[in-house]
């Protein structure tokens, strides 16, 4: 059997490269955990080392907005029941704040662990990652995947601010460049959002040089506190102890937080960014950048569906130029971590969604937004072998991505650098070569 070392070559019933139309009767090369070649059968091409049969061969899913640390708050809403939800989000936050409080460092650590493990089960090869004070950082730096740990930043009120800031300028100085390259994994910093962070922070997060994630018009009454400094959501936070009479946004708008004076000298992830208008998506264009720096927005479908919220205008967003790429928020408000069942639900919904764009957005538009698309995010040779392997209906279909998506085989076996990790109920079975992870 090849190992990873080694030329090995797989037969599948279809490849999506992403970068490319569907390749049927597909064979990939993988040398040396990169890959050498995506391309139909045909006389001449290598002979199969493995025939995987029924499968898809796709590149490894992007999740670009997860909190690993967060889990079930019990209460779910019944998925397959419209009427128990959607649920209020302000409720729920509050829900989430009380989890939180009542678990100790190690029992989240243990979340994380095991929802790391989810994701990788579902075919995640990229991922990023929120964290109170990078406490993901020694599961996600270990683990056969690439990983941005966003730690996050709160406080309104200053000490607050000074506390979460210190707490994760610690963990950053304790991991060093070498430790960095070795995993995989790089850090950053995550204010977490307008109505929770003080404007300082956010400056001082986008003078660092790393990577930066916010919250950022996710609710309405985000929009009503930035404006008005009044409703709802000020009422959580004085209830909270968390609100501070002299705090005064950085803008009416949220856009602005990303997109105003030095704010604009970083990459960042917006995650949500429900209730941004079409006059704000000119700003997140690529273009719009200054010196390359890059803005995605990270939609999280099932998540977003939960609370009700109006449509998300990621369609509009597409069109002016913006980069949108998929997350699953987190085991607190989604029924899973995996980024094809996302995929599959926006396909459900919506049918005429082209299963060639939204595979995209759950792939390559990810490892833009994280500066990895030239290492993964699609099939491509050259690349690195990060594979998400997906089981096929046995039926036919004229187009190739409505087996892909009008189906719920889940994810069989992930590969990262080229090496495979089998889900336990890996059904063709295969010999795949073993994995060190």
């Amino acid at each position: 059997m090849p190992t990873a070392a080694d030329d090995l070559t797989l037969a599948c019933r279809f490849a999506f490269p992403v970068e490319g139309d569907p390749v049927p009767d597909a064979r990939v090369t993988i040398r040396s955990g990169r890959i050498l070649a995506v391309e139909p059968a045909a006389p001449g091409t290598r002979a199969a080392d493995i025939d995987l049969g029924n499968i898809a061969i796709l590149p490894g899913f992007v999740n670009a907005h997860t909190h690993l640390e967060l889990s079930p708050l019990g209460g779910e809403p019944d998925r397959d029941d419209p009427e128990s939800w959607p649920e209020d989000e302000i409720d729920w936050l509050r829900r989430v704040i009380a989890h939180r409080r009542d678990r100790a460092a190690e029992a989240l650590r243990s979340a994380v662990d095991r929802n790391l493990d989810e994701a990788i089960r579902a075919g995640t090869t990229l991922l990023a990652d929120t964290a109170t004070a990078g406490l993901s950082w020694p599961a996600v730096s270990a683990a056969p995947l690439r990983a941005v740990v966003f730690a996050e930043l709160i406080g309104l009120r200053r000490m607050r601010g000074l506390e979460t800031n210190r707490h994760a300028w610690d963990w950053i100085g304790s991991i060093g460049p070498a430790e960095q390259v070795v995993a995989n994994a790089r850090p950053g910093l995550s204010p977490h959002a307008p109505y929770s962070t003080a404007g300082w922070l956010y400056h001082r997060s986008a003078s660092s040089g790393m990577p930066l994630s916010t919250h950022l018009a996710e609710l309405p009454e985000e929009l009503e506190l930035l404006r008005s400094r009044s409703g709802r959501l000020r009422r959580f936070l004085e209830d909270l102890g968390a609100w501070d009479d002299e705090w005064e946004p950085l803008s009416p708008e949220p856009a602005d937080y990303v997109r105003q004076g030095a704010l604009r000298q970083a990459d960042w992830i917006i995650a949500h960014g429900t209730y941004l208008e079409p006059d704000d998506f000119w700003q997140l264009r690529p273009e719009a950048a200054p010196d390359g720096h890059r803005v995605a927005v990270a939609y999280c479908p099932r998540t977003h569906a939960r609370f009700g919220h109006r449509p998300h205008p990621f369609r509009q967003m597409l069109e002016h130029g913006v980069v949108v790429c998929l997350g699953t928020d987190s085991r607190a408000s989604a029924p899973s971590l995996a980024i094809l069942d996302e995929i599959r639900f926006l396909r459900r919904r919506d049918p005429s969604l082209s299963g060639q764009l939204l595979l995209t957005m759950g792939t390559l538009f990810g490892a833009w937004a994280l500066r990895a698309d030239t290492v993964t995010g699609s099939l491509k040779p050259g690349k690195s072998a990060d594979l998400a392997l997906v089981p096929l209906p046995d039926r036919d279909d004229a187009d190739p991505y409505s087996l892909l998506l009008d189906s719920d085989l889940p994810v069989a076996a992930s590969c990262f650098e080229g090496h495979f990790r089998p889900n336990p109920d890996w059904p063709p079975g295969a010999d795949l070569p073993s994995s060190p992870f």
